[in-house]
């Protein structure tokens, strides 16, 4: 493996673990607002975003199981 595969792979890694961070706390924003009697609308985009960031870790796990592949 490259110095520079490495590299994509530890950057991938990173931005991996801040989406998910970042999954989790939309979630938990979530279901504070549907807990808290939050108008439906705001529940449904703060669970559209954690959708949004889970489809996006899910892309970067793919990414790093092609760099793991080819080196």
């Amino acid at each position: 493996m490259t110095t520079e595969s490495m590299a994509d792979i530890g950057r991938l890694r990173s931005q991996l673990a801040t989406i998910d961070r970042n999954a989790e706390r939309a979630f938990e924003r979530a279901f504070d607002l549907q807990q808290a009697g939050a108008p439906a609308d705001r529940v449904d985009a703060a669970m559209a975003e954690t959708t949004r960031l889970q489809e996006s870790a899910r892309r970067l796990r793919e990414q790093l199981e092609r760099q793991r592949v080819l080196h």
